[in-house]
Parts: C-alpha cells; structure tokens; sequence
C-alpha cells in the first residue's frame, strides 16, 4: 500500500501541476475582445488561478513528505501513508474542476488537454482504497481505533 498510495498520488499532483500550467497559459494568452485584454486580467480567474497554485504546491509538499517518511519511516509515517493519496485525489479534483471553470469551453478543446486531465484525475479517486476508505482509516488512526 505505501508505493501504490505514494504512486498513485503522485500521478494526481502531475495531473493537477498540468492543469494549472495548461490554465495558466490560456487565461494568459486568450483575450477578451471587448475589454482588450486577457482572461487572466479579471480579478476572479487570477484569484481561482492563485488558489489552484497554493493547493498545488501544498499537495506537493505532503506528497514530498509522506516519500520522505516511507523512505526514513517515524511515528506518523502510517498517518502519511494513509493519507497522501486520499490528499492528492481530492486536490486533482479540485484543481482540474477550477480549471475546466476558468478556461470556459475552451476546457473541452483537445489543445488544452484540460478535459482529460479532469477525466484522469477522476480515476486515482475511485481507485481502490479510495478517498473515502482511506479517510476512514484515517480517523480510525488518530481516534485510537484498529484499522482492520
């Protein structure tokens, strides 16, 4: 389980980290014609285009410390373990949803990929253990209780 979760979570953060670049790099470039300036002028999708960042890079810090804690395991390395795929999924869902929103129909063309990065992102989550079992073991570890 740890290199499945480990694996499997760093397949999302590369989804999600392919997301926002793709994001990025549209709401730069596409222009309102009306105002004469980019998508990524508007306050709002510089804002969501932010918070996908800071997801981003806060799941890929987890996700370099649950390597770090299955590589030199400690007391909370199980926790980790349990943990990191369940964090990534969630945040691949998340990241790819804004970014499908801020890149409007566009989203759906093939040049972005941004569709089938919110389709993969969607595979890691109901892959087995999903999020779901893996949060339920989650609790049941820091509420004290046998995981099986």
């Amino acid at each position: 389980m740890p290199w499945f979760n480990l694996g499997n979570a760093a397949v999302s953060v590369g989804l999600a980290a392919a997301a926002v670049d793709a994001a990025v790099r549209h709401t730069s470039a596409a222009q309102l014609e009306h105002l004469d300036q980019s998508l990524s002028a508007l306050p709002t999708i510089r804002a969501q285009l932010a918070r996908m960042s800071i997801e981003l890079a806060a799941t890929r810090a987890y996700l370099t410390q649950a390597a770090s804690r299955i590589a030199e395991p400690a007391e909370d390395t199980v926790l980790h373990v349990l943990g990191v795929k369940a964090a990534a999924n969630d945040a691949a869902l998340s990241i790819t949803d804004t970014a499908m929103r801020v890149c409007g129909g566009a989203a759906f063309s093939e040049h972005l990929q941004i569709d089938r990065y919110f389709r993969d992102a969607r595979v890691g989550h109901v892959m087995a253990p999903t999020a779901d079992v893996l949060y339920d073991f989650y609790g049941k570890a820091i509420t004290g209780q046998p995981l099986f």
